[in-house]
């Protein structure tokens, strides 16, 4: 907790003990919520853990900062270590869901989540995460509201969203803020993304403005073009009419899944990318220059780089645009950046797996930002442990660091007194639980 202790201090009350009890809930070997928390936790209190998430005004994003510059000092570090032209800090922005009952929580809504792979009941968050190639954490999330929730303020209000958070944003604008508001001393050598984030040109245009390095993955169906399109606005026609003001092109854009057959075999190369726990990982990859330009952006034409890249049997294909502010990226710098996206997969799973991410069991706005920075500091501290340890334990993973935890962190029901009164509170709200759904029918009108 060391760095942290002025971020939780609301007032004249100093809740870093609940935020030290809470990140211990998150590494114990009960389930991420109050209740189980309470149970596990000696002289934790059910009412003060959930005062804590869900009412207590310490900032989330304050915390999230001061943690994403930790995890910048530690990752940085490590490059340090490490000799190569390709290892780099990367930013990967990357969405992540989980699937959720009612239609109170907030922001939970019939969409998307790749969790389960379809359209569920859920919540869906756009988060950053931090690379060196090695180690991967989480720096910042931001929930995404569909626009069912932006489109009814009563609700919103209820789940306590502030009111300048009542706009309906896109998950790509959401990536943009993140970008925004990390602190400046979190530096990154580029930017990386799936194809919902590749396609979007207003995120690709902010990378563009602000001179950041991306490679960002794009659809088969997005049309580029091959030279640099010539752009004019044509002459007025006789008659009446509008003098046009449009910028027109005589030639078409071409569409990625068409260009890939056009590539002559010996543009492609062989590359390996990076090492697997099975042996160094391969792919056939070539890189061209390419021009994207739509009618509705006036004159602006993106001069990028299409990178190409299939598995040795030609399946897997993944396109990405390329942008290097001072030079053109090289073929292999490209294809490391491209593959690197698996890191931020991985951070989900760590922080869904073995720090509950997802099983919290609160509404609000407020405590779905609260639990979310505690998730991302105590997944920071877990990289730390590992970076502390590879020399002794170069194998030690996030669920060893867990597990140990798990089995060593103490807990009240592994006391006869604690077990029993974990029972008498469980009945005790199972007896509520009905009394309750009782009397809620007993009022109903016939």
């Amino acid at each position: 907790m060391k760095g942290y202790g002025n971020l939780f201090v609301c007032h004249t009350t100093d809740n870093l003990p609940k935020c030290e009890q809470f990140i211990t809930g998150l590494l114990h070997e009960c389930k991420s919520n109050i209740e189980r928390m309470a149970e596990c936790i000696p002289q934790s209190n059910y009412d003060q853990l959930h005062h804590f998430i869900s009412n207590s005004p310490w900032n989330a994003m304050d915390v999230m900062n001061s943690m994403s510059q930790k995890l910048h000092t530690t990752l940085s570090s490590s490059i340090a270590e490490v000799k190569s032209s390709q290892t780099s800090l990367g930013l990967i922005i990357d969405e992540s869901g989980w699937e959720k009952s009612g239609k109170k929580s907030v922001g939970v809504a019939r969409q998307y989540i790749g969790q389960v792979g379809k359209v569920s009941n859920g919540q869906v968050g756009v988060f950053a995460g931090l690379t060196d190639g090695v180690q991967v954490g989480l720096v910042q999330g931001r929930l995404y509201l569909p626009k069912q929730w932006t489109d009814d303020k009563e609700r919103c209000d209820k789940a306590g969203i502030p009111k300048s958070e009542q706009v309906y944003r896109t998950k790509p604008e959401l990536s943009i803020e993140i970008l925004k508001t990390l602190p400046c001393t979190v530096t990154y050598d580029w930017v990386g993304g799936d194809d919902l984030y590749g396609n979007s040109f207003a995120l690709r245009n902010y990378l563009y403005k602000t001179k950041q390095a991306f490679v960002l993955d794009v659809s088969d169906d997005l049309g580029v073009y091959l030279t640099e399109p010539q752009l004019y606005i044509p002459s007025k026609k006789k008659g009446r009419g509008r003098t046009p003001t449009s910028h027109v092109c005589d030639s078409k854009p071409i569409q990625l899944k068409k260009i890939i057959k056009q590539i002559p075999d010996e543009n492609w190369q062989t590359i390996t990318h990076r090492n697997g726990t099975k042996g160094p990982l391969i792919r056939k990859a070539c890189i061209i220059d390419v021009y994207v330009w739509k009618p509705i952006r006036k004159a602006q034409i993106e001069t990028l780089q299409l990178l190409i890249s299939t598995e040795l049997d030609g399946s897997e294909v993944k396109y990405s645009l390329c942008y290097e502010p001072e030079n053109k990226v090289t073929l292999g710098i490209a294809l490391y950046r491209q593959m690197q996206r698996y890191w931020v997969e991985r951070a989900f799973q760590n922080v869904k797996e073995h720090l509950g991410m997802n099983q919290y069991q609160v509404r609000s706005w407020r405590a779905w930002y609260h639990h979310i920075a505690l998730t991302l500091m105590a997944l920071h501290f877990l990289l730390q442990i590992q970076k502390e340890d590879k020399v002794n334990m170069p194998l030690l993973s996030i669920p060893d660091i867990k597990l140990i935890f798990a089995k060593k962190l103490l807990n009240n029901l592994h006391s006869n007194d604690g077990l029993i009164n974990a029972l008498n509170i469980r009945h005790k709200q199972r007896k509520d639980d009905i009394k309750r759904r009782f009397n809620k029918k007993s009022r109903v009108p016939k």
